[in-house]
């Protein structure tokens, strides 16, 4: 016979789409109790069966939904673009791959027309006509009014009819940005990604005693679990180190450490990273808004996913990669203690006077120490804090040689100082303090 839980979860997979869910329903119309629903709704979002969408609730949604979106929709490329909607409306939450210049002729036109593409095209009915009767969305450029007959095709297809102020290369500039940098968004490893769901979590309640805690830890082999009040809500963490002062009958709320530092599923793992690091944390609780656990992240997989991530090739249109194409070794001392960079700026570069950005200075000292910390010790960091002092300004289209020496070397630390030389000239003198993701 079915299990509580797993009732509730069929109930939810055989609701329509889009129909609301609530605590108190489902306890009410499955007798259970308000605990055991809000477990199983959390379960069921892990499972992508349902998702919380704003000023409407948690609500039934198909498998896809939940997840991040990889391309813009129509509705979000009318916010880049400030455009209109002169028809079909129905189909704004269509998702859009590709855009079409509509340049050509008609008959030229037609190979290139494709699922999910928008056809941006300036006033010829013809061209949006045959996008719209092959289901493809049209942006009409320079603020252009369509026929009556083209809003109707648009409304009866429900194929979004929209039209903007701004010429035709300048709203493709605007969509292609947007994209570049959905495209980039959907690369960052989220804590969503990789942290152990709730019904793979070890976990206690406040009510459980030391006894208790004691036979999870034997059973499981890990110290290190969350406590949470009975209806699931967090309300710390119980180590070890917690329990030796007290009796085995003792309930956990009087000896575990309250309101621990808790992460969210869209936290990026980066920044998750650096604060497991700097608080010595081996494991992390992941809760949402309410404060409700939803999982946990171990230490252990958090650096062994950004150490992977830091040796595969990320999105070519990030700065980091933009400024690692201009970045290249020049030579190091025997014992591989002081090494050196070369580094030739561009106009994109530049700040408001023609010189080299500060932020972007510094941005590639950080990129030329894990370049060197990478090649010389083979080990994946995070930079802890780095001060630059900005000497000089380096002028216009230079090139830049970047003298990295080791001050200070443990098993888990690095002293790094770092100078920038144009010609024989200092431009720019950094000290940076690193941390290894690996012993």
């Amino acid at each position: 016979m079915a299990t509580k839980h797993e009732q509730i979860i069929q109930y939810i997979k055989n609701l329509p789409i889009d129909a609301r869910i609530s605590v108190r329903s489902i306890a009410r119309n499955l007798k259970v109790s308000e605990g055991t629903a809000y477990r199983a709704i959390k379960a069921a979002e892990n499972l992508h069966l349902v998702a919380t969408k704003e000023r409407v609730g948690t609500v039934r949604v198909e498998e896809n939904e939940n997840r991040r979106m990889q391309h813009l929709t129509i509705e979000e490329i009318i916010k880049v673009t400030d455009c209109q909607v002169l028809g079909g409306a129905a189909g704004l939450d269509h998702e859009v791959r590709k855009f079409i210049i509509g340049a050509m002729e008609a008959d030229g036109m037609r190979r290139y027309i494709e699922p999910n593409a928008l056809m941006i095209v300036g006033n010829r009915e013809e061209i949006q006509r045959i996008a719209l009767e092959n289901d493809i969305a049209v942006l009409i450029s320079g603020g252009f009014k369509p026929s009556n007959e083209i809003v109707d095709l648009a409304n009866e297809r429900e194929v979004p009819l929209l039209s903007v102020t701004f010429d035709t290369y300048a709203t493709a500039t605007l969509i292609n940005k947007a994209m570049i940098e959905r495209s980039m968004q959907k690369d960052i490893l989220l804590v969503e990604d990789i942290y152990i769901p709730l019904n793979q979590t070890q976990f206690l309640y406040t009510t459980d005693t030391i006894t208790a805690y004691r036979q999870l830890s034997e059973d499981s082999g890990h110290t290190r679990f969350p406590v949470c009040e009975p209806d699931g809500k967090l309300a710390g963490i119980i180590t070890a180190k917690d329990i030796l002062d007290f009796d085995p009958e003792t309930h956990l709320s009087k000896a575990m450490t309250a309101t621990p530092i808790s992460a969210k599923k869209p936290m990026s793992v980066a920044s998750i990273t650096h604060m497991m690091i700097w608080d010595g944390l081996e494991i992390l609780p992941v809760v949402d808004e309410d404060e409700y656990l939803q999982g946990i992240l171990s230490r252990q997989d958090v650096l062994r996913t950004l150490q992977y991530t830091q040796q595969t090739e990320q999105s070519e249109n990030r700065i980091e990669m933009l400024l690692a194409d201009k970045l290249k070794f020049v030579d190091a001392q025997d014992d591989f203690s002081k090494a050196r960079y070369r580094f030739l700026s561009d106009v994109s570069l530049t700040n408001d006077f023609g010189a080299m950005s500060n932020a972007l200075q510094s941005a590639i000292v950080q990129l030329a120490i894990k370049q060197f910390v990478k090649k010389t010790k083979d080990k994946a960091i995070v930079v802890d804090k780095v001060t630059v002092y900005n000497l000089k300004l380096v002028p216009l289209q230079s090139t830049i040689d970047i003298v990295l020496e080791f001050l200070d070397v443990s098993r888990r630390s690095m002293e790094i100082d770092v100078t920038i030389y144009h010609g024989k000239q200092v431009m720019t003198k950094a000290l940076a303090s690193v941390k290894s993701l690996t012993n």
